[in-house]
């Protein structure tokens, strides 16, 4: 795979979400009943991304060898899964600056900031969130743009350039939240490190699986967290928390990647 085809994938992965979506919509949006609407709207979040997935695995060819997949299963270290835990928290606490990152700016200028504002969100929303967050995002996602993508890119071009390569397309398809992209690239990075060095995608699958489930509970049941954070005001705690989310980050990641993996 060159970096033509590998972007072509991802415009395509994308387009057909959309077209799906749009078409979904103008079929049957006005047939649903009132008080089906937001199981409606919530899948619409859902099924157009699982649909453009499996279209995408049958253009490119892209099959799996799901013989193996117990081997691997077998072969998860416990040491490795508690290095993923401490990387999924140092992962959240180096992400902050990122996601503050407008109103650090106007915490510097001066400019009067207001806290994040709360959402009330139904069990019914935060289930269909959880089900895209938890379980369709880090399979699909690691499946495709690690284990696919990144595994074809190494045919043609070093390791490391695969790895910026797919990280790239990866943060792609999480526009237009601009304010995880770096995060998410740096994500995407730290996933083909970890896949590089075990072999085993269901490293990469847990690890998305924990930093989304983080992001999940605070957004919906962290509002003491994030009031507490807009507290300190981007003092010298606020940094200090930041800088031990990339000791935690780097800690992680040298001894997942240092390991000696089955």
């Amino acid at each position: 795979m060159n970096i033509l085809k590998a972007l072509l994938l991802t415009v395509l992965l994308i387009t057909f979400e959309v077209i799906i979506r749009l078409g979904i919509s103008a079929l049957i949006e006005e047939y649903i009943p009132t008080e089906y609407l937001i199981h409606y709207f919530k899948l619409m979040s859902l099924i157009p991304g699982i649909i453009a997935y499996l279209i995408i695995f049958k253009i490119f060819r892209i099959k799996f060898n799901w013989k193996n997949t117990q081997n691997k299963l077998r072969t998860i270290e416990l040491n490795i899964l508690f290095y993923i835990l401490i990387l999924t928290i140092g992962l959240e606490l180096f992400d902050r600056p990122f996601f503050d990152f407008s109103k650090i700016v106007d915490f510097i200028k001066d400019i009067a900031i207001e806290p994040y504002a709360k959402s009330e969100k139904s069990n019914i929303s935060i289930i269909y969130k959880g089900i895209s967050a938890l379980i369709i995002a880090p399979i699909f996602e690691e499946l495709l743009f690690r284990k696919y993508m990144y595994t074809e890119l190494l045919k043609k071009y070093s390791s490391n350039l695969s790895i910026v390569i797919s990280s790239i397309f990866f943060t792609l398809i999480h526009l237009p939240s601009y304010r995880n992209l770096i995060p998410t690239f740096i994500f995407g990075i730290i996933c083909c490190l970890i896949y590089r060095k075990t072999k085993n995608i269901f490293y990469t699958i847990i690890l998305h699986f924990l930093a989304n489930l983080t992001v999940l509970i605070l957004v919906n049941y962290g509002a003491s967290f994030y009031e507490w954070s807009f507290g300190l005001e981007y003092n010298l705690i606020y940094w200090i928390l930041f800088g031990i989310g990339i000791i935690l980050t780097l800690f992680g990641i040298k001894k997942i990647t240092t390991a000696n993996t089955v």
